[in-house]
């Protein structure tokens, strides 16, 4: 059986070893947390974010809904009524997205293509792809818009030239080939045999998405930050289209942001960047509040009224609109994007114009914006982890009377801006990724109570070490004669 001593020296020994490693674990388990998930994320051929950012294995859908124009009759007959709209969808799709063509560069950024396909799912869609879509003829609107500014004496012949081919200014059409089909049109493949004309359009169909199932190029080429160099860059685009900058003049044509997949642990901050290459420049989204989804605490960053502003509210966004602010400077809540799309009068703004200057909505009849088509982002902080986007945006067509172009001139409103689709794209964790993020959070903040608990331990071991040799020091002194006894004296 082992001395008093040799006990308090094991149990001092323990109990120091307990206390000085819970305290020092507690006090550096934050740093050693983030040091770990750091080694995790940043974007390597290697690392533990690498696979999921590459083939993103969460699902994703696309639901678009469809504007259907309900009153051609009465505008051809020349009644002077407001434009009605029906909405009809969604049309869903499911959307993958893969990085291709993916080169590490030595400064610590990675250039790559993203492609992406997309998949009918009628079981979640409401209607069908063979659904007829009444709307405002975007090859007209798109003429008539690129040639405001010639001379009249050319818009007529071109008008005329037109009125071969369109008895008006509305077409009718599947929603399949709305969106990504593609719908004939004379005058495109008119386009395509003269270059020279003033009129770009590099289609032989008109679609929203033409083109775009599958494409390796449609969206550009991205060089993005790994967060290699600076963590905090995490996701964030250094260039587009190997440039750091878009059409947009000053601040609004600067190329940063993430693209939605990759974000560096956010602590808070009160809004986030996102670059959206179908509008071609960024979106900031404001800090709302915390939230809570599939058991995971985040904070919700979603739009406000300062999303497509151009200055009319916010002097900062006064970019873009040219300097001279003329008439071509719309309201605020709409985004004039048709220096991005081949001079198209492409607008972009939140469904049924949420949150828009009520210049556009009072304009249009059949319109019921409301909260939850808001563009929403919800992230889990300490990770960066996306837990819920919802991304919505409307595509809207600018109809403007001009002089000479009386086939675009059959509004009755002479500066209209018509919506024609919204889209929400839309993308939830799932529950395995949410396991995944609970046990890591659990780890992070339910460790330093188990690091508490050994310091503790600890504690009472060195106690009852030092409780035992104090015993026995008191004992041998209780034990020991005060006084030698008197023959030793004597001797």
């Amino acid at each position: 059986m082992p001395s008093a001593e040799k006990k308090s020296a094991i149990l001092m020994t323990c109990g120091s070893f307990l206390v000085v490693g819970g305290a020092v674990m507690v006090v550096f388990w934050p740093t050693i947390f983030f040091a770990q998930l750091k080694s995790m994320m940043t974007l390597s051929p290697t690392s533990t974010s690498f696979e999921i950012w590459r083939d993103v294995p969460i699902p994703m859908y696309l639901e678009c809904f469809m504007f259907n124009i309900t009153n051609v009759d009465e505008i051809l007959a020349g009644k002077n009524v407001s434009l009605e709209v029906e909405e009809l969808g969604p049309y869903v799709y499911k959307e993958s997205h893969t990085k291709k063509n993916i080169t590490w560069n030595a400064n610590g950024t990675v250039t790559f293509y993203n492609e992406r396909f997309w998949h009918y799912v009628p079981e979640m869609s409401n209607g069908s792809l063979s659904d007829i879509i009444v709307s405002i003829n975007p090859i007209v609107a798109t003429v008539a818009y690129v040639m405001r500014h010639q001379p009249t004496i050319l818009r007529v012949p071109v008008d005329v030239f037109m009125r071969m081919y369109h008895e008006n200014m509305f077409i009718s059409a599947k929603v399949s080939d709305w969106l990504f089909d593609g719908i004939d049109d004379p005058i495109l493949d008119i386009a395509q045999r003269f270059p020279d004309l003033p009129i770009t359009i590099p289609y032989d169909k008109f679609g929203w998405f033409y083109t775009r199932n599958g494409s390796l190029e449609y969206d550009g080429i991205f060089l993005m930050n790994t967060g290699e160099n600076d963590f905090s860059q995490l996701g964030n685009l250094e260039k587009w289209k190997y440039s750091n900058r878009t059409e947009f003049r000053d601040q609004c044509g600067e190329v940063k942001g993430s693209t939605g997949e990759l974000w560096a642990p956010e602590l808070g901050q009160p809004e986030i960047t996102i670059f959206a290459p179908d509008i071609c420049t960024y979106m900031n989204l404001a800090k709302v509040g915390p939230t809570r989804i599939q058991g995971i605490d985040g904070m919700l960053y979603a739009a406000n009224e300062s999303l497509f502003d151009n200055g009319y509210r916010y002097p900062n966004k006064a970019c873009y609109c040219d300097e001279v602010r003329d008439e071509n400077c719309m309201p605020a809540g709409a985004l004039n994007v048709s220096s991005c799309r081949f001079g198209a009068p492409a607008f972009v703004s939140q469904p049924h114009f949420l949150n828009s200057d009520p210049y556009y909505p009072k304009k249009i009849k059949g319109l019921s914006p409301n909260e939850d088509m808001n563009f929403e982002l919800a992230l889990e902080m300490y990770t960066g982890m996306p837990l819920r986007v919802a991304a919505q945006l409307q595509i809207n067509l600018l109809v403007r009377h001009i002089r000479g172009f009386s086939l675009n001139n059959q509004l009755p409103d002479g500066d209209t801006l018509v919506p024609m689709f919204w889209f929400r794209q839309e993308v939830r964790v799932t529950d395995e990724y949410a396991r995944l993020a609970r046990f890591a959070l659990n780890l992070r903040s339910g460790l330093p109570y188990g690091f508490y608990a050994l310091t503790v331990i600890g504690v009472f071991l060195l106690v009852g070490g030092i409780f035992i040799l104090m015993r026995k020091l008191l004992k041998s002194t209780d034990t020991s004669p005060i006084l030698e006894s008197p023959h030793e004296e004597i001797q």
